[in-house]
């Protein structure tokens, strides 16, 4: 929950002392509840309060990168439930589906596709985020393929699959791209967090409605 300007003056030192350039620490504390100010504005503020203001100044929902630059893509770090509240930092990325059942003909022609695709609105030309390989196949060999071919795009990655297994055969030729993996469940968490963890990549996480 955020601090209100009083709870912030609790923690301000009180001395009126002038320096951040308001006339009273409370009018400095009202400020900084509505993020028109930084903390650092106060030069006598003690570090057990920069400490507390600090987190809970911190987004309630962590920053996560997916990919590599120059496309990556960072979505979280939100403070707000809904736009009108104040607004989204971070767009929805946007992916599209390249599902390792295909055979190397059409594999390749989608990923052609894929690399060519764009879209034209309101002035703006926008472009996919992301593709999302999807191990349809069940197949660990069909699955590294697909990946493989989804890695010579621009574009980052999103490795859809219910085994570790088949995640951890693919992450061998995709890596370096830092691809979001999906997706943890009741099921598989512990062997997937493994994998997360090892790879130091992203991992979602599903769990019935």
């Amino acid at each position: 929950m955020a601090l209100t300007g009083l709870d912030i003056f609790k923690l301000l030192p009180k001395t009126n002392c002038k320096k951040c350039g308001f006339p009273t620490c409370l009018a400095f504390a009202m400020q900084l509840a509505q993020k028109k100010v930084e903390l650092s504005k106060c030069p006598d503020v003690s570090e057990a309060a920069k400490a507390k203001l600090g987190a809970a100044a911190a987004p309630p929902m962590r920053l996560v990168t997916i990919g590599v630059p120059p496309k990556e893509l960072k979505i979280g770090a939100e403070t707000v439930l809904f736009r009108h509240e104040a607004k989204f930092v971070s767009p929805a990325g946007v992916a599209v589906t390249l599902d390792d059942d295909l055979d190397s003909a059409a594999l390749a022609a989608r990923v052609d596709k894929i690399n060519k695709l764009k879209f034209f609105r309101v002035g703006t030309d926008i472009e996919i985020d992301c593709v999302a390989v999807v191990n349809k196949s069940a197949s660990a060999d069909k699955f590294v393929a697909a990946a493989k071919a989804a890695a010579g795009t621009r574009f980052g990655l999103v490795l859809s699959s219910k085994s570790a297994d088949n995640l951890k055969a693919a992450l061998a030729v995709c890596a370096a791209k830092k691809p979001l993996l999906h997706a943890a469940d009741a099921s598989n968490f512990a062997a997937m967090a493994a994998l997360s963890k090892e790879s130091k990549c992203p991992l979602a996480v599903t769990a019935p409605t």
